[in-house]
């Protein structure tokens, strides 16, 4: 698929099917990034990562989100961050974002000192359990 190709299946689009994107604010991204583990997980350092961190900032930044970095934080602080975010209100806001720079395997990532399953993460923004974030995007990358 070429540029253009991209840009005509855009225009097929139905205007339906697009998120309402006029809030007054585009929201919160947040990004919880480990470079460093507790020595008994015996998990490398994650060299290079906080030049991740520094890159997303900033186009999120670009892009007129409010942007939250949290380095190497432990599963209980990153829980509460998470839980933080799920709470507040996003009535006002057009999206939610979380990145996850960290280890991980099958369906779990890594905190500082522990594992975490991604569906306790991603399972708080549940319509269900965050109301402000419903019919919204909910995005999270993992990386």
């Amino acid at each position: 698929m070429t540029e253009t190709d991209a840009f005509y299946k855009r225009e097929m689009f139905d205007p339906a099917e697009k998120y309402k994107m006029d809030h007054r604010r585009r929201g919160i991204a947040l990004i919880f990034n480990h470079e460093r583990f507790f020595w008994h997980l015996t998990l490398p350092e994650r060299r290079g990562t906080c030049a991740d961190r520094d890159n997303l900032t900033r186009r999120f930044s670009d892009l007129g989100f409010e942007v939250k970095c949290f380095n190497d934080l432990k599963a209980e602080e990153l829980l509460l961050k998470i839980h933080e975010a799920s709470t507040v209100s996003h009535a006002d806001a057009d999206c939610f974002v979380c990145v996850f720079l960290s280890h991980g395997e099958g369906n779990h990532i890594y905190a500082y000192d522990a594992k975490i399953e991604i569906q306790t993460l991603t399972g708080l923004f549940k319509g269900d359990k965050c109301h402000s974030l419903v019919g919204k995007p909910k995005i999270f990358i993992i990386q």
